[in-house]
């Protein structure tokens, strides 16, 4: 198993991780960073019409492995 970090940088500023999690491989980390991004989609999105988020995965060397950005966009037609 192996400790990754997950570092958020959203409307909120970024949000560094200091605990991490441990995962038997970087594609679990993966699948991690994911779900992540998912979950503060769905938090954010009702309050804003505009909305960047990205996770940036960290190993315990402090060398960032992965990143993965979501923007999502809602407006009403007119």
């Amino acid at each position: 198993m192996q400790r990754f970090y997950f570092d958020v940088y959203d409307s909120d500023g970024p949000e560094t991780d200091t605990e991490g999690q441990l995962f038997e491989t970087p594609e679990r980390a993966r699948t991690e960073a994911l779900r992540i991004l998912h979950d503060i989609a769905y938090e954010e999105m009702p309050d804003v019409n505009l909305v960047t988020i990205t996770v940036k995965i960290r190993t315990d060397g402090d060398r960032q492995i992965f990143e993965a950005s979501l923007t999502l966009t809602s407006d009403w037609s007119r």
